[in-house]
């Protein structure tokens, strides 16, 4: 895997590889102390690069913002899609949609995921929509497979569907915020949680 990343990096040119790092170095500045106490000239000394440089690459801090948004919604929607690949086309959907799951919740974990999508509200009103499509795009994976698995007769009658997304997802990446890497319970131990209250419920009948 690190090998197929640096021979990406390769590709590049260097103005794109310093975006990159600049981008990389933000979002782990924005994990470290929190994006209202990160400024341009923290990200550049951190970068190594002089500040002014910076506008070379972006047009304002909140270009910044954006970018490390945008990368983190494209990552997570990289690494869910290959669960969805792996688990395999033919596979039932709901199968397919805890491997998803599963997915979102280890790339939440791991990149803070939570984090970020609480930057979205600060951002100016044109760079937050723009965002939020990217946003809609990534949880149309999910309706999808819900849809695929009511088509099937899998999903009881009389549910939303996008609240039923909505749940499932916003239950996933708050767990950032209580979960323990420590305790006794792996990712997949919680995605499996997560199914069996959406398929069984948790009220005795």
């Amino acid at each position: 895997m690190l090998q197929t990343v640096e021979a990406e990096n390769t590709k590049l040119t260097k103005a794109e590889r310093t975006r990159a790092r600049l981008i990389e170095v933000a979002k782990r500045l924005y994990q470290e102390h929190g994006s209202d106490h990160v400024t341009v000239r923290r990200i550049a000394a951190a970068a190594k690069i002089e500040a002014g440089s910076i506008y070379y690459h972006f047009s304002s801090r909140d270009e910044i913002m954006r970018a490390v948004l945008e990368s983190g919604v494209g990552g997570a929607r990289d690494e869910v899609m290959q669960a969805i690949a792996e688990a395999g086309e033919d596979s039932p959907p709901l199968a397919r949609l805890r491997a998803a799951l599963v997915a979102h919740l280890k790339y939440t974990l791991r990149e803070h995921f939570s984090s970020r999508l609480k930057s979205i509200r600060r951002l100016p009103k044109r760079l937050r929509e723009r965002h939020m499509q990217q946003e809609r795009d990534y949880a149309a994976i999910f309706t999808k497979l819900l849809r695929e698995a009511d088509k099937q007769g899998l999903i009881k009658p009389g549910f939303d569907l996008s609240v039923v997304r909505m749940l499932m997802l916003g239950s996933l990446t708050w767990a950032a915020e209580w979960y323990d890497p420590k305790g006794p319970m792996a990712p997949d131990d919680l995605a499996d949680e997560l199914m069996k209250l959406a398929t069984s419920g948790i009220v005795k009948r």
